[in-house]
């Protein structure tokens, strides 16, 4: 996730260093917040049932460990995160800085290499629009075919931050802490993908591309999960306190025996960021997320498309911020009707 930097968790630096004889460093940093969640929905009984009916408020804590040691080979360096909401280790990775010839890891979640950290550069006060909606960043793109364990390697040439991203195996079960590998319980396959980047051009101008290809290894008469490609292109401009951004996403999706396109999606975003002062920011955001003929059967439907408006206020006092998002969807889902409309304060703390 991309945000202004001095809003919201960047007051993590507070953290609580240790360290010892000869294993390196660890640090340990965290959060606790507490939102109030107003949503309307419409359309299906899924979607009138998004209106509240009950308490809106509730809170969570996260807690973030890092911890870093010297090698024959480089700089280790492991990252492990966990959510009170969440049962256990919600991400955990580790990676091998070796200087110049570029750092490698492995990611036991999913997002920290490849085409899955551009999946929303556009720049915003809180969060990305779609956060806390029906929508998630799947509905960006197809980065991974949704796996998770995967391997990673990023370098920076000539200016450009390479990063790249290789996963061994899609839509199986990870293997647990000292367990054995994981088990295949649906489709399984590789996946490849890429993000290239580049903020050296011109003053302010940050750009990306970034491509990605899932193959399945299925029966040729299975046509629920067909190979996949995605792409990705972003440019965002700063200039004094504004920041302006535009992102286009792209999925293939599957294709069924009547050349039907199920699941394919072209995503536009634009968003501009405005920072009032050194504590107060506030964003606009749009995103339309077009679902290509989508169907669950051989006959072609039309396009259908998914419209985002948000706006967010974040004010930084010290090691707290107080964050106001309010987002309106249409067509959620790429279902002409089903629509919901989210506001949420939240205070959180850092430390």
């Amino acid at each position: 996730m991309k945000k202004l930097t001095k809003i919201g968790a960047s007051a993590l630096a507070g953290s609580l260093v240790a360290t010892s004889a000869f294993a390196g460093s660890i640090s340990v940093g965290g959060t606790w917040e507490v939102t109030g969640e107003y949503t309307t929905g419409s359309g299906a009984a899924a979607f009138d049932a998004l209106s509240n009916s009950g308490n809106p408020f509730g809170s969570k804590g996260n807690l973030s460990f890092n911890g870093s040691g010297e090698t024959d080979f480089g700089t280790a360096s492991w990252f492990m995160f966990t959510n009170d909401a969440q049962s256990g280790v919600s991400s955990h990775s580790v990676t091998l800085d070796m200087g110049d010839m570029g750092t490698i890891g492995f990611d036991q979640g999913t997002g920290a290499f490849g085409l899955g950290t551009i999946d929303d550069k556009v720049p915003s006060a809180y969060e990305e629009v779609w956060n806390g909606t029906t929508q998630t960043n799947g509905d960006l793109m197809d980065a991974s075919g949704g796996a998770t364990g995967v391997f990673g390697y990023k370098n920076s040439v000539m200016g450009m931050n390479v990063n790249i991203e290789y996963a061994p195996s899609v839509a199986s079960a990870d293997a647990g802490d000292g367990a054995a590998g994981g088990v295949t319980t649906n489709a399984d396959g590789t996946s490849l993908n890429f993000a290239i980047t580049n903020n050296t051009l011109m003053d302010g101008l940050d750009v990306g591309v970034g491509y990605g290809e899932t193959t399945y290894d299925l029966p040729a008469t299975d046509v629920a999960t067909i190979d996949t490609q995605s792409v990705a292109v972003y440019a965002t401009y700063a200039f004094g306190p504004v920041t302006v951004g535009a992102q286009h996403n792209y999925t293939s999706g599957s294709v069924n025996a009547s050349n039907v396109h199920i699941g394919a999606n072209e995503v536009d975003i634009y968003g501009i960021a405005f920072n009032v002062n050194e504590n107060l920011s506030i964003s606009y955001e749009n995103l339309e997320n077009t679902y290509l003929k989508s169907s669950s059967s051989n006959t072609a439907q039309a396009d259908v498309t998914t419209d985002m408006d948000g706006i967010q206020i974040a004010y930084t006092m010290g090691g707290a911020t107080l964050r106001v998002s309010d987002v309106s969807v249409g067509n959620s889902g790429g279902t002409v009707g089903n629509n919901e409309d989210r506001t949420e304060v939240s205070l959180l703390m850092a430390f």
